[in-house]
């Protein structure tokens, strides 16, 4: 069963990627697109915009008490196990979205995260308070 916490973090980056224009998907079992491929894997949220010049995509997780070594285990797996089919002379993105409550940015603040993660911290109205890039040397 889903917390409270863990809903509203959902329903944030429910608005948050609707605004920014991502078909969206909540939990899917199975991958959307024929292009995109994952096992042993489930995002909380993805999030895909389709164009002729290229394919967006986001994978937003929300942990609602995040720790270095469960956020180093999702990272693993996607790392491992997500694939996008590419096309010749297509733009793509792929975002990957951390999705925390206020106050736990301290918990998963580490180098092999943040160049890893976009951050999100959502406070408990619902609203994104922060949005920490993803860190890039």
């Amino acid at each position: 069963m889903e917390s409270d916490l863990h809903g509203l973090l959902k329903e944030t980056v429910l608005e948050e990627l609707g605004r920014e224009g991502y078909e969206i998907y909540v939990e899917p079992p199975n991958p959307p697109l024929g292009r995109l491929t994952w096992s042993s894997y489930r995002p909380d949220i993805l999030g895909v915009i389709r164009e002729e010049i290229g394919l967006s995509v986001v994978l937003a997780e929300c942990e609602t008490n995040p720790d270095v070594r469960r956020v180093k285990t999702k990272t693993s797996k996607i790392g491992r196990t997500f694939k996008m089919q590419k096309r010749l002379n297509e733009k793509h993105l792929i975002r990957l979205l951390l999705v925390i409550p206020a106050g736990a940015l301290h918990k998963v603040n580490h180098r092999p995260i943040r160049s890893f993660w976009e951050i999100w911290i959502v406070n408990k109205k619902g609203e994104i308070i922060h949005k920490i890039p993803q860190y890039r040397s």
